[in-house]
């Protein structure tokens, strides 16, 4: 369905009974709802499942302002609200986790369940962000997208029905929202939420991440009262695809 939210037309994703419990599934930088195709699937049968599509990322409209991690975050709230749902579970990957660090604080006791999936407390190379954007905004997202889809997946994952998915999902974001949502990356700083959230936590990475590595997660974990962490073995950077079961099992450990 489409949403207007803070001046922008939203597009969510949503499977499952309205009464159902909810779960939020926040996708990453230049990806879509469509991650979540699988995990979608597996909880539609139990919980209303809401997938987002952030500002300038799959049907959603490109942002008329500059994006931050809080701007995206109350895009998130203001779905919660119009969606008229009160308590919730979440799990979020990469960019989205970073964004359900900002959500998960602000909702408090709202908030069951949360899975942060190869993510950070802190922004890892604020100036590599803001190169990035400006080359994208420059150059076109086509001039690191080989690069970037390195960093996701593993030469024998870009070759499979999974890896040409995901190479198709980088290839028709917007340029703009790409660039977007690395604005809001090179100044993510989380550390002054995440001790407030107190939901049961799993912070889970793969172990060949290397662009959010488990260290990163490690200390992440540490800052969150009771998170516990978890290693996806063989795994990148976008393991909710390749690892789909295994990344649906550990989300299911919190609901």
């Amino acid at each position: 369905m489409f949403i207007p939210i803070n001046d922008h037309v939203h597009h969510v994703g949503l499977a499952g009974s309205e009464q159902a419990p909810p779960l939020v599934l926040l996708h990453s930088l230049g990806t879509s709802s469509a991650l979540w195709q699988a995990q979608m699937a597996a909880f539609a049968c139990s919980h209303r499942v809401i997938c987002p599509d952030f500002r300038g990322h799959g049907l959603s409209e490109l942002s008329a302002t500059r994006l931050s991690i809080e701007t995206l975050a109350g895009d998130m709230l203001a779905i919660l609200e119009t969606l008229d749902i009160s308590r919730f579970a979440m799990a979020g990957i990469s960019l989205g986790g970073v964004v359900a660090q900002a959500v998960a604080a602000a909702a408090g006791d709202r908030l069951s369940g949360l899975t942060l999936f190869d993510s950070y407390v802190l922004s890892q190379n604020p100036a590599m962000w803001t190169d990035r954007a400006a080359k994208v905004r420059r150059d076109g997202l086509g001039a690191i997208s080989e690069a970037v889809l390195s960093l996701w997946m593993s030469p024998a994952e870009r070759a499979d029905t999974d890896g040409r998915g995901l190479a198709r999902m980088l290839a028709t974001t917007p340029d703009e929202g790409y660039a977007s949502g690395c604005d809001a990356l090179a100044n993510a700083d989380n550390r002054a939420r995440v001790g407030g959230i107190h939901a049961p936590t799993v912070v889970a990475c793969g172990a060949l991440d290397r662009a959010a590595p488990p260290e990163a997660s490690r200390v992440l974990a540490a800052m969150i009262p009771g998170a516990r962490i978890e290693i996806i073995e063989g795994a990148g950077h976008i393991p909710v695809l390749h690892h789909a079961r295994q990344c649906t099992e550990i989300i299911r450990s919190v609901l």
